[in-house]
């Protein structure tokens, strides 16, 4: 009856030592922006850039390049406005196209492997999550 009584208590320390390591990683995750490994191998062009309020193209002032050539001054985006995550202006982490002309535009995730949809373009707010991100995917 003892060794019944122990297995039983020992399971049960188990299950909640199991429910209180699920419940510090869960509060502990990270909620931040995840940046796409996808849209940033298709981009030609990735920069830190401080971004105005506006619709339509807008020229937006590069601080930092993380991969590419370096832009002479600033840079025309076609669809910043069409991104997912912008959120007027701020300083934003930008993965460039080529696009018509002089300009470029935001690049979307392409189709992988076992995901049917390609996914529309992605801007991502200059955090210190993204920014550990970006460094240990470009640098």
């Amino acid at each position: 009856m003892t060794g019944r009584k122990l297995r039983l208590a020992a399971a049960a320390a188990l299950f909640l030592g199991w429910l209180g390591w699920l419940g510090y990683t869960a509060l502990s995750k990270n909620r931040g922006p995840v940046v796409s490994r996808v849209q940033a191998a298709a981009a030609t062009l990735a920069v830190v850039a401080e971004v105005k309020a506006g619709d339509g193209p807008q020229e937006v002032g590069v601080t930092q390049v993380l991969h590419g050539a370096k832009p002479d001054g600033a840079v025309v985006v076609t669809n910043l406005s069409d991104a997912a995550g912008y959120a007027g202006p701020g300083t934003y982490l930008l993965l460039l196209g080529k696009g018509r002309g002089e300009t470029f535009v935001v690049v979307g995730s392409l189709r992988s492997p076992g995901y049917d949809g390609a996914g529309g373009p992605t801007v991502y707010p200059w955090t210190p999550a993204v920014e550990a991100q970006a460094k240990a995917r470009f640098q």
